[in-house]
């Protein structure tokens, strides 16, 4: 498992294992060849947690830096890359589930109201609040993801103690009856779930570029954003990655990249 290390807000906490694995002799693969087929430059068959991470994207991209910098890089992959597994999730399943793009979904939980966040759902048949009761309320739901979301980053950079015992501080991989209720890591290979999770981090942190640029590209002056007078979540009617891509679906050959870059006749005869 990678080792890291993480600064946050004057706390330093340690993870092992990159330092470790710092030490082992880079010519010992310790995982089954076909796992990572893309294979490391100087270790082929092998996954980026077969060494201290300096070999994970592209030859001499460490030097210069220590052990401890290439894991707090290792450590930010990880974690950006689940941020964006979760927001790919999330903004596709709640566009195809309400019909409201990510972008413009800040716009109906504001300081001034939040309740239209209350009924959102197709066939929802139990609000999520009584009507004309106010909730929910944006302060609330503020409140509510500080105390979350912070609660969650102080136990893991070790400002605080960890919630459970069985977790160490910047274990990226912790397990456990608290965080692996169903014993996945006992029922598959842990080395073959740990290397799938960075690869979906990887391809997810890609998607998330890529519905970043289409809400620029298929709804703004400009597709690549330049001279725009306004942005997607100001745009009624905006079009989101969901709808975009139902849209390619049914006439692939007009809806695509060069309408968009103004081509469109060109790409007719492609």
């Amino acid at each position: 498992m990678a080792a890291m290390t993480s600064t946050f807000m004057g706390a330093t906490t340690f993870v092992k294992s990159v330092v470790k694995n710092s030490t082992r002799s880079r010519s010992m693969p310790a995982v089954k060849a076909d796992l990572y087929p893309e294979g490391l430059p100087n270790l082929p068959g092998s996954s980026p947690y077969d060494s201290d991470f300096s070999e994970t994207l592209w030859p001499n991209w460490a030097e210069g830096k220590d052990s401890e910098q290439i894991a707090k890089l290792a450590e930010t992959e990880l974690i950006h890359g689940r941020w964006a597994m979760m927001g790919v999730a999330g903004s596709w399943g709640a566009e195809v589930g309400t019909g409201i793009p990510w972008f413009k979904a800040g716009a109906l939980c504001t300081p001034e109201d939040c309740t239209a966040m209350s009924s959102i759902f197709p066939g929802q048949v139990i609000d999520l609040a009584p009507e004309g009761s106010g909730f929910p309320s944006f302060y609330n739901v503020l409140a509510f993801e500080v105390i979350t979301i912070g609660l969650s980053e102080a136990y893991r950079t070790g400002l605080i103690d960890p919630a459970f015992p069985e977790l160490e501080v910047g274990d990226l991989h912790p397990g456990g009856e608290h965080f692996d209720p169903l014993g996945l890591a006992d029922t598959f290979d842990l080395d073959e779930m740990k290397v799938a999770e960075i690869k979906h981090a990887r391809l997810s942190m890609l998607a998330w570029l890529g519905f970043l640029s289409q809400a620029v590209a298929t709804n703004c002056d400009n597709p690549f954003g330049f001279g725009s007078e306004t942005w997607p979540s100001y745009i009624d009617g905006a079009v989101g990655p969901f709808a975009n891509w139902q849209a390619h679906l049914a006439n692939p050959v007009s809806e695509n990249v060069w309408k968009y870059i103004g081509l469109e006749s060109t790409a007719g005869y492609v």
